[in-house]
């Protein structure tokens, strides 16, 4: 299946959150172990890097950046998901962005803590947990 993570699960894995990091972590283990290809945005990688930069020497965050690259594919969000954002008028411009993007990755389904603001997904939209379930 094609996965398509939101940033907040992405965040939840690579900074360790708790008690979120136990429900996202078998996730990216089962993409290790080729059952199951993880997308993310470009725009989801940007805003990765930037909010786990704090507190890492350049040399651990360019290894996490590199390792969370190599686990991966990366959607172009580009300017169709923008327009189409921008004509979908959702309460959560972003995520409208991140859905549009795993459109256009063809995803099987989208993983996120925040459900809700998914509210007009046609692709199926699961917690990490309720993935996990499945």
């Amino acid at each position: 299946m094609k996965l398509f993570l939101d940033t907040n699960v992405v965040v939840d894995a690579v900074k360790f959150r708790e008690p979120f990091v136990h429900a996202i972590v078998p996730i990216f283990e089962m993409a290790d172990g080729g059952i199951h290809q993880l997308i993310i945005s470009d725009l989801t990688f940007v805003n990765v890097a930037y909010l786990t930069k704090k507190g890492m020497s350049l040399g651990e965050w360019y290894g996490l950046l590199d390792e969370l690259r190599s686990n991966v594919q990366i959607v172009t969000t580009g300017e169709t998901s923008i327009d189409a954002a921008l004509l979908l008028r959702a309460k959560d411009f972003e995520d409208a962005v991140q859905y549009f993007s795993a459109k256009q990755a063809a995803a099987d389904c989208i993983i996120t803590r925040n459900k809700k603001d998914f509210y007009f997904s046609d692709i199926p939209v699961y917690t990490p947990e309720e993935f996990l379930l499945k």
